[in-house]
Protein backbone atom coordinates (compact mmCIF):
# COMPACT_ATOMS: atom_id res chain seq x y z
CA UNK A 1 0.00 0.00 0.00
CA UNK A 2 0.91 3.55 -0.86
CA UNK A 3 2.18 5.60 2.01
CA UNK A 4 0.81 9.00 3.30
CA UNK A 5 3.28 10.86 4.66
CA UNK A 6 3.17 14.26 6.55
CA UNK A 7 6.25 15.07 8.84
CA UNK A 8 6.61 12.15 11.24
CA UNK A 9 3.43 10.39 10.53
CA UNK A 10 3.95 7.67 7.73
CA UNK A 11 0.65 5.89 6.73
CA UNK A 12 -1.38 4.10 4.62
CA UNK A 13 -2.95 5.95 1.76
CA UNK A 14 -5.96 4.73 2.64
CA UNK A 15 -7.56 3.94 6.27
CA UNK A 16 -9.79 1.57 7.64
CA UNK A 17 -13.24 2.93 9.06
CA UNK A 18 -14.75 2.06 12.36
CA UNK A 19 -17.87 3.61 11.79
CA UNK A 20 -20.27 0.26 11.05
CA UNK A 21 -18.37 -1.61 13.52
CA UNK A 22 -20.65 -3.10 16.43
CA UNK A 23 -23.30 -0.39 14.99
CA UNK A 24 -24.13 -2.48 11.34
CA UNK A 25 -21.77 -4.87 11.27
CA UNK A 26 -20.75 -7.49 14.19
CA UNK A 27 -18.07 -8.46 15.80
CA UNK A 28 -17.01 -11.46 13.61
CA UNK A 29 -17.47 -9.78 10.69
CA UNK A 30 -15.37 -6.88 11.57
CA UNK A 31 -12.53 -8.99 12.71
CA UNK A 32 -12.68 -10.38 9.42
CA UNK A 33 -12.88 -6.97 7.56
CA UNK A 34 -9.76 -5.40 9.75
CA UNK A 35 -7.51 -8.23 8.77
CA UNK A 36 -8.12 -7.97 5.18
CA UNK A 37 -7.39 -4.59 5.46
CA UNK A 38 -4.17 -5.10 7.25
CA UNK A 39 -3.00 -7.79 4.60
CA UNK A 40 -3.59 -5.73 2.13
CA UNK A 41 -0.91 -2.92 3.76
CA UNK A 42 -3.61 -0.26 5.37
CA UNK A 43 -2.31 0.50 9.02
CA UNK A 44 -4.16 3.36 9.73
CA UNK A 45 -7.25 2.68 11.91
CA UNK A 46 -9.77 5.43 12.40
CA UNK A 47 -12.64 5.11 15.45
CA UNK A 48 -14.46 7.26 17.83
CA UNK A 49 -15.73 6.46 21.57
CA UNK A 50 -19.17 7.02 20.16
CA UNK A 51 -18.58 4.52 17.21
CA UNK A 52 -20.83 1.08 17.46
CA UNK A 53 -22.73 2.56 20.84
CA UNK A 54 -19.17 2.19 22.37
CA UNK A 55 -17.92 -1.06 21.36
CA UNK A 56 -15.79 -0.50 18.44
CA UNK A 57 -13.05 0.68 19.98
CA UNK A 58 -12.54 -2.69 22.12
CA UNK A 59 -13.05 -4.43 18.63
CA UNK A 60 -9.93 -2.82 17.59
CA UNK A 61 -7.98 -3.30 20.35
CA UNK A 62 -8.89 -6.95 20.02
CA UNK A 63 -7.78 -6.68 16.61
CA UNK A 64 -4.20 -4.93 16.64
CA UNK A 65 -2.37 -6.77 19.64
CA UNK A 66 0.41 -8.12 18.48
CA UNK A 67 0.37 -5.07 15.39
CA UNK A 68 0.09 -2.14 18.01
CA UNK A 69 3.73 -1.16 16.79
CA UNK A 70 3.17 -0.78 12.97
CA UNK A 71 -0.50 0.23 13.26
CA UNK A 72 -2.00 4.06 13.10
CA UNK A 73 -4.66 4.55 15.52
CA UNK A 74 -7.19 7.38 15.36
CA UNK A 75 -10.24 8.00 18.06
CA UNK A 76 -11.92 10.76 18.88
CA UNK A 77 -13.83 12.72 21.33
CA UNK A 78 -16.66 14.87 21.46
CA UNK A 79 -19.61 12.78 20.92
CA UNK A 80 -20.43 10.49 23.92
CA UNK A 81 -21.32 6.64 23.37
CA UNK A 82 -25.52 5.62 23.54
CA UNK A 83 -25.34 2.84 25.25
CA UNK A 84 -27.88 0.06 24.12
CA UNK A 85 -30.62 -1.40 26.22
CA UNK A 86 -31.27 -5.26 25.89
CA UNK A 87 -33.80 -4.23 23.38
CA UNK A 88 -32.06 -2.49 21.34
CA UNK A 89 -29.35 -4.61 21.10
CA UNK A 90 -31.71 -7.36 19.99
CA UNK A 91 -33.15 -4.57 17.06
CA UNK A 92 -29.60 -4.32 16.15
CA UNK A 93 -28.77 -7.91 15.30
CA UNK A 94 -32.19 -7.53 13.35
CA UNK A 95 -30.69 -4.63 11.42
CA UNK A 96 -27.65 -6.40 10.61
CA UNK A 97 -28.77 -9.70 9.43
CA UNK A 98 -31.39 -7.78 7.54
CA UNK A 99 -28.23 -6.25 5.70
CA UNK A 100 -27.25 -9.57 4.60
CA UNK A 101 -30.16 -10.19 2.44
CA UNK A 102 -29.78 -8.96 -1.14
CA UNK A 103 -31.89 -5.69 -2.27
CA UNK A 104 -32.38 -4.83 1.55
CA UNK A 105 -29.63 -2.95 2.17
CA UNK A 106 -31.07 0.05 0.32
CA UNK A 107 -34.13 -0.40 2.32
CA UNK A 108 -32.68 0.04 5.17
CA UNK A 109 -30.11 2.91 4.53
CA UNK A 110 -32.79 5.01 3.27
CA UNK A 111 -32.21 8.28 1.74
CA UNK A 112 -32.56 11.15 4.25
CA UNK A 113 -30.32 13.64 5.06
CA UNK A 114 -28.08 13.79 8.10
CA UNK A 115 -29.08 16.33 10.88
CA UNK A 116 -26.01 18.38 11.77
CA UNK A 117 -23.79 16.95 15.05
CA UNK A 118 -21.44 19.00 17.10
CA UNK A 119 -19.46 17.72 19.74
CA UNK A 120 -19.46 18.86 23.23
CA UNK A 121 -16.00 19.65 25.02
CA UNK A 122 -14.74 19.40 28.22
CA UNK A 123 -11.66 19.58 30.43
CA UNK A 124 -12.99 16.72 32.82
CA UNK A 125 -14.48 14.58 29.81
CA UNK A 126 -11.47 14.87 27.58
CA UNK A 127 -9.62 13.39 30.44
CA UNK A 128 -12.13 10.82 31.62
CA UNK A 129 -12.62 9.88 27.43
CA UNK A 130 -8.91 9.16 26.85
CA UNK A 131 -8.69 6.95 29.56
CA UNK A 132 -11.70 4.96 28.57
CA UNK A 133 -10.32 4.71 24.78
CA UNK A 134 -6.67 3.95 25.91
CA UNK A 135 -8.20 0.81 28.24
CA UNK A 136 -10.38 0.20 25.53
CA UNK A 137 -7.82 0.13 22.59
CA UNK A 138 -5.73 -1.86 24.54
CA UNK A 139 -2.54 -0.06 24.46
CA UNK A 140 -1.08 3.17 26.27
CA UNK A 141 -0.85 5.71 23.99
CA UNK A 142 -2.95 6.88 20.62
CA UNK A 143 -1.51 8.38 17.30
CA UNK A 144 -4.30 10.92 16.78
CA UNK A 145 -7.01 12.31 19.03
CA UNK A 146 -9.35 14.29 16.91
CA UNK A 147 -12.10 16.63 18.51
CA UNK A 148 -15.29 15.28 17.07
CA UNK A 149 -17.55 17.23 14.99
CA UNK A 150 -15.75 20.51 15.97
CA UNK A 151 -16.75 23.97 15.73
CA UNK A 152 -14.34 27.32 15.74
CA UNK A 153 -14.99 27.90 19.47
CA UNK A 154 -12.37 24.90 20.40
CA UNK A 155 -9.84 26.77 18.90
CA UNK A 156 -10.08 29.67 21.29
CA UNK A 157 -10.65 27.42 24.34
CA UNK A 158 -7.58 27.88 26.16
CA UNK A 159 -8.17 25.50 29.07
CA UNK A 160 -9.00 22.60 26.86
CA UNK A 161 -6.03 23.17 24.45
CA UNK A 162 -3.77 23.23 27.63
CA UNK A 163 -5.41 19.93 29.13
CA UNK A 164 -4.74 18.51 25.08
CA UNK A 165 -1.15 19.77 25.45
CA UNK A 166 -0.46 18.07 29.03
CA UNK A 167 -1.96 14.85 27.53
CA UNK A 168 0.93 14.97 24.17
CA UNK A 169 3.49 15.81 27.05
CA UNK A 170 2.71 12.49 28.24
CA UNK A 171 2.37 10.35 25.32
CA UNK A 172 -0.56 9.36 25.89
CA UNK A 173 -1.76 10.86 22.25
CA UNK A 174 0.93 11.60 20.03
CA UNK A 175 -0.76 14.19 17.66
CA UNK A 176 -4.32 16.35 18.35
CA UNK A 177 -6.46 16.93 15.77
CA UNK A 178 -9.87 18.52 14.30
CA UNK A 179 -12.54 16.07 12.80
CA UNK A 180 -14.96 18.71 11.74
CA UNK A 181 -16.39 20.52 8.21
CA UNK A 182 -14.28 21.82 6.24
CA UNK A 183 -14.97 26.02 7.32
CA UNK A 184 -13.94 24.96 10.37
CA UNK A 185 -10.60 23.52 8.68
CA UNK A 186 -10.28 26.60 6.18
CA UNK A 187 -10.35 28.66 9.64
CA UNK A 188 -7.98 25.79 11.41
CA UNK A 189 -5.06 25.70 8.69
CA UNK A 190 -4.38 29.30 9.14
CA UNK A 191 -5.15 30.30 12.61
CA UNK A 192 -5.07 27.02 14.99
CA UNK A 193 -3.00 26.76 17.92
CA UNK A 194 0.14 24.32 17.45
CA UNK A 195 -1.45 21.72 19.59
CA UNK A 196 -3.63 21.02 16.26
CA UNK A 197 -2.00 18.63 14.24
CA UNK A 198 -4.13 16.94 12.09
CA UNK A 199 -7.77 17.31 10.47
CA UNK A 200 -10.41 14.96 9.30
CA UNK A 201 -12.47 16.68 6.83
CA UNK A 202 -15.21 15.46 3.97
CA UNK A 203 -13.53 14.88 0.76
CA UNK A 204 -15.75 16.62 -1.67
CA UNK A 205 -13.92 16.46 -4.93
CA UNK A 206 -16.25 19.20 -5.75
CA UNK A 207 -15.06 21.62 -3.07
CA UNK A 208 -12.99 24.41 -4.28
CA UNK A 209 -12.12 24.65 0.17
CA UNK A 210 -10.89 21.16 -0.01
CA UNK A 211 -9.13 21.51 -2.84
CA UNK A 212 -6.76 24.30 -1.87
CA UNK A 213 -6.17 22.77 1.72
CA UNK A 214 -3.01 21.01 0.43
CA UNK A 215 -1.15 24.50 -1.17
CA UNK A 216 -2.03 26.59 2.81
CA UNK A 217 -0.94 23.93 4.83
CA UNK A 218 2.39 25.34 5.66
CA UNK A 219 2.35 23.94 9.44
CA UNK A 220 2.18 20.25 8.01
CA UNK A 221 -1.05 19.06 9.22
CA UNK A 222 -1.51 15.79 8.68
CA UNK A 223 -4.78 15.94 6.32
CA UNK A 224 -7.35 13.01 6.27
CA UNK A 225 -10.26 13.21 3.72
CA UNK A 226 -13.48 11.17 4.75
CA UNK A 227 -16.24 9.84 2.93
CA UNK A 228 -15.22 10.57 -0.96
CA UNK A 229 -17.99 8.68 -2.00
CA UNK A 230 -20.43 11.09 -0.69
CA UNK A 231 -23.91 10.35 -1.88
CA UNK A 232 -25.88 8.95 -4.62
CA UNK A 233 -25.76 11.84 -6.31
CA UNK A 234 -22.77 13.38 -5.94
CA UNK A 235 -21.20 10.25 -7.95
CA UNK A 236 -23.88 10.80 -10.44
CA UNK A 237 -22.42 14.39 -11.38
CA UNK A 238 -19.19 12.38 -10.88
CA UNK A 239 -19.80 10.05 -13.52
CA UNK A 240 -21.15 12.76 -15.64
CA UNK A 241 -18.05 14.93 -15.34
CA UNK A 242 -15.95 11.94 -16.83
CA UNK A 243 -18.09 10.80 -19.53
CA UNK A 244 -17.95 14.17 -20.98
CA UNK A 245 -14.27 14.76 -20.64
CA UNK A 246 -14.52 11.41 -22.72
CA UNK A 247 -16.18 13.29 -25.10
CA UNK A 248 -14.49 16.54 -25.08
CA UNK A 249 -12.31 16.98 -27.90
CA UNK A 250 -10.53 20.20 -25.58
CA UNK A 251 -9.28 17.07 -23.25
CA UNK A 252 -5.51 15.65 -24.26
CA UNK A 253 -6.62 12.31 -26.72
CA UNK A 254 -4.34 10.30 -24.10
CA UNK A 255 -6.71 11.03 -21.35
CA UNK A 256 -10.03 10.93 -23.25
CA UNK A 257 -8.98 7.32 -24.10
CA UNK A 258 -8.94 6.38 -20.36
CA UNK A 259 -11.96 8.39 -19.54
CA UNK A 260 -13.94 6.44 -21.93
CA UNK A 261 -13.16 3.42 -21.02
CA UNK A 262 -15.53 3.70 -18.31
CA UNK A 263 -17.07 1.51 -15.25
CA UNK A 264 -16.93 1.45 -11.35
CA UNK A 265 -12.73 0.80 -11.68
CA UNK A 266 -11.64 3.73 -14.21
CA UNK A 267 -13.96 6.17 -11.77
CA UNK A 268 -12.91 4.50 -9.09
CA UNK A 269 -8.95 5.52 -10.19
CA UNK A 270 -10.16 8.77 -10.41
CA UNK A 271 -12.27 9.82 -7.67
CA UNK A 272 -9.49 8.72 -4.93
CA UNK A 273 -6.75 10.07 -7.04
CA UNK A 274 -8.00 12.96 -7.50
CA UNK A 275 -7.98 13.01 -3.10
CA UNK A 276 -4.36 11.69 -2.58
CA UNK A 277 -2.86 13.42 -5.56
CA UNK A 278 -4.60 16.21 -7.28
CA UNK A 279 -6.34 17.96 -3.85
CA UNK A 280 -2.90 16.51 -2.18
CA UNK A 281 -4.38 14.87 1.07
CA UNK A 282 -2.42 12.29 3.00
CA UNK A 283 -4.85 9.56 3.26
CA UNK A 284 -8.80 8.66 3.05
CA UNK A 285 -10.39 6.66 5.44
CA UNK A 286 -14.13 5.36 5.12
CA UNK A 287 -15.60 2.35 5.82
CA UNK A 288 -14.38 -1.11 3.87
CA UNK A 289 -16.21 -4.03 5.40
CA UNK A 290 -16.54 -6.33 2.25
CA UNK A 291 -13.47 -8.03 0.28
CA UNK A 292 -14.30 -6.93 -2.72
CA UNK A 293 -14.62 -2.94 -1.64
CA UNK A 294 -11.38 -3.22 -0.15
CA UNK A 295 -9.67 -5.18 -3.23
CA UNK A 296 -11.25 -2.89 -5.95
CA UNK A 297 -10.24 0.48 -3.42
CA UNK A 298 -6.24 -0.51 -3.30
CA UNK A 299 -6.55 -1.36 -6.45
CA UNK A 300 -7.06 1.63 -7.31
CA UNK A 301 -4.77 3.77 -5.81
CA UNK A 302 -1.74 1.32 -6.36
CA UNK A 303 -2.46 0.66 -10.18
CA UNK A 304 -4.08 4.16 -10.63
CA UNK A 305 -4.29 4.30 -14.70
CA UNK A 306 -3.85 8.29 -14.41
CA UNK A 307 -1.04 10.40 -14.15
CA UNK A 308 -0.71 13.27 -11.79
CA UNK A 309 -0.79 15.92 -14.13
CA UNK A 310 -4.56 13.91 -16.04
CA UNK A 311 -5.95 13.90 -11.99
CA UNK A 312 -5.62 17.64 -12.03
CA UNK A 313 -6.98 18.04 -15.30
CA UNK A 314 -10.25 16.49 -14.24
CA UNK A 315 -10.00 18.28 -10.88
CA UNK A 316 -10.29 21.49 -12.68
CA UNK A 317 -13.04 20.47 -14.84
CA UNK A 318 -15.07 19.27 -11.35
CA UNK A 319 -14.48 22.35 -9.97
CA UNK A 320 -15.19 24.61 -13.01
CA UNK A 321 -18.73 22.57 -13.52
CA UNK A 322 -20.05 22.60 -10.82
Amino acid sequence: MIEGVCGSVRTSALGFGCGSVMGRVGRSASLRAMGVAWDSGITLFDTARSYGFGEAEAVLGEFLQGKRDRAVVATKYGIPAQRQSSAKRMVVGAVRAAFKVPGVRGLVRGKGTKSATFGAFSVVGLRESVETSLRELRTDYVDILFLHEATEAVLRDAELIGVLDGLVRSGKVLRVGLYAGADVVDVAIESAPRTIGAAQFGADPFSRVVSGFAARNHREMLLVGNHPFGSEERMGRFAAVLGSGGQDESVPSELREKLREGGDQVMLEALLGIGLKAAGLHTLVFSMMRREHLVANVRAVEKCRFSGAELKLIQDKLLRLF
